[in-house]
Order: structure tokens, then C-alpha cells, then sequence
């Protein structure tokens, strides 16, 4: 009794060894790489001053989903509060206090929605640059006029706390887009207008801000780092939404329902894709039915 007592004793033992031992790897592998620098300069995009660019940088600034993780007013809201998963808020964009907006240049912005990077060479957690990397100078430079000319609000950005969930599933490749820095070509080069059109290739330029939930081929399946509550991505190519008539898509982007007249759940963004164009939204279903 004494010998298996001391047995379980020592399993005991190594099973917390090897417990803590896991612990620390992936917590130092984490933190290595959340404190990794990138070497990428920024671009000085013309940023236009006229109160119709501005407009437009609005639409696209809601349309593509930026208030998710930012707000309508720019100030930064909360997205996900897990203490497995982590905290994860988007900044204050705003020049009041606690905002970074009075601090950057228009290099800072495009080197940050393009290519996930802030203005110390420091990766930024869980922008989702993947999504806006091919965004043109154009459509940029209106988001960012919009930025800048937004009414200052008075609020401290809430750090980004990375849970001992969030870091494990990111060590073993289930959470890549929590630096997406690393996925990125940062030496790519970069579109500096495109003419808006019904076509099947401006589709896929709007269908870039699809893939951070339905993924880099739009099958759907799990969000990568989401928490376990959020309901699994659709498939959103010709298999997914093949029959669907071009009303119908547009309907479902602008009302939350599907043709069958199931609603879409959360965190599916239809109340900012509804602000797309007719242009956008017909050439986005041109393009998803021919994959």
C-alpha cells in the first residue's frame, strides 16, 4: 500500500512538472512573439479634406466592419471578454483623451489597417489586417480623413489581455489571426485605386473583409479564437449560396435573413454590410457563387 501510494506520489509529481513545464513554453513562445518588431515603413497616403471623401470614408469605415471593434464613435469598444480567451477591445481612434489620433500620422494608419503593425514595429493583437491589406490608397486615405475628422471623446483604451486559452490555441495554430503581421507580405505591392463595378474582380476586392470569419477560401466553419458560444462561419461560396438570386442576397445583407427566412446570428456584421452599395453587394455575389 505504502509503495503504490508513493508511486501515485511521484506521477502526481512529473503529471505537474510536465504541467507547469507546458505552462511556461507557451507563455514565453507567446510573448516572444506578441513582442516581435516588424520592419515595415508606412506610406503617406493622400488623405482628401472634402466633406463628400470624408462621407464616403464614413460608409466604408461601417461597411467594413470597423465599428465591430472600435464603435460608432470611434472611442473603442469591448468585443471579447474571456478569462480563458483573453480581453480583447479595440483602441480609441479618436483625438480626445486616451485617444491616438492626434499622435499618428497617415503612415501610422495605413502601416496599422494594412499591415497589422504599430508605429513602434511592434505586431498589433488581433487586427485584422488580413482583411484590409489590399485595400486601396483611395479607400484607405477616405477612411482615415473620416478618422481624423471625427469629434474627439474622452476615453482610456482598454488593453489587450491574451488569455492562457487564447496564447495555447495560438502556440498550436488555432488562433493565427492574433498577429496577423506574420501572415501578411508586407513587400506586396499595393492597389491604388480601383473603378467601382459590377464584376466578378471587384467582388473579390470587396470579399476580403469576408475573410477573417469565413476564412481565406469562404467555407466557413469555427472563427478562429472565437469563444466557444459564437455559432460556426457559413459557407458563403457557390456551395453555401449558390441559389440564391441576387435580390435575395441583397436582402439578406441588408435585413439579417436568409431566402428560407432564418436569421443570421451574431457576430455576423449585416448591419454594416447593409451600408455597401448595390455595386458592392452585387459585385461581392458575383464573385462568391464562382468559387
Amino acid at each position: 500500500m505504502k509503495r503504490l501510494l508513493k508511486v501515485l506520489i511521484v506521477l502526481s509529481a512529473i503529471m505537474i512538472l510536465g504541467i507547469v513545464s507546458l505552462v511556461l513554453f507557451v507563455f514565453q513562445k507567446s510573448s516572444s512573439k506578441m513582442n516581435q518588431k516588424f520592419s515595415v515603413a508606412g506610406r503617406n497616403l493622400n488623405i482628401p479634406n472634402s466633406s463628400a471623401e470624408i462621407a464616403e470614408g464614413k460608409r466604408l469605415f461601417i461597411s467594413r466592419g470597423c465599428t465591430d471593434c472600435h464603435g460608432k464613435d470611434l472611442a473603442g469598444v469591448t468585443f471579447i471578454n474571456d478569462p480563458a480567451i483573453g480581453t480583447f477591445s479595440g483602441s480609441n481612434l479618436t483625438s480626445g483623451e486616451g485617444g491616438i489620433s492626434s499622435s499618428l500620422e497617415a503612415k501610422d494608419f495605413e502601416r496599422a489597417i494594412r499591415h497589422g503593425v504599430g508605429s513602434d514595429g511592434r505586431a498589433l493583437l488581433f487586427m485584422p489586417a488580413t482583411d484590409f491589406h489590399l485595400m486601396t490608397d483611395e479607400d484607405l486615405g477616405r477612411i482615415i480623413a473620416f478618422i481624423k475628422s471625427s469629434p474627439p471623446v474622452d476615453k482610456k483604451s482598454v488593453p489587450i489581455v491574451v488569455g492562457p486559452l487564447g496564447r495555447f490555441l495560438y502556440s498550436i495554430g488555432k488562433m493565427p489571426h492574433l498577429i496577423t503581421a506574420e501572415l501578411i507580405n508586407h513587400d506586396e505591392k499595393l492597389p491604388s485605386k480601383l473603378t467601382p463595378e459590377v464584376s466578378v474582380a471587384y467582388g473579390k476586392y470587396i470579399a476580403t473583409t469576408c475573410t477573417g470569419c469565413h476564412g481565406e477560401k469562404l467555407l466557413g466553419g469555427s472563427i478562429p479564437g472565437a469563444p466557444p458560444e459564437w455559432p460556426l462561419a457559413q459557407n458563403i461560396t457557390s456551395q453555401g449560396i449558390g441559389k440564391w438570386s441576387e435580390s435575395e442576397f441583397i436582402a439578406a445583407m441588408r435585413t439579417g435573413k436568409r431566402p428560407n427566412g432564418t436569421e443570421m446570428l451574431p457576430p455576423m456584421p449585416w448591419q454594416n454590410f447593409s451600408y455597401m452599395t448595390d455595386t458592392e453587394l452585387k459585385s461581392l455575389r458575383l464573385y462568391l457563387i464562382s468559387i
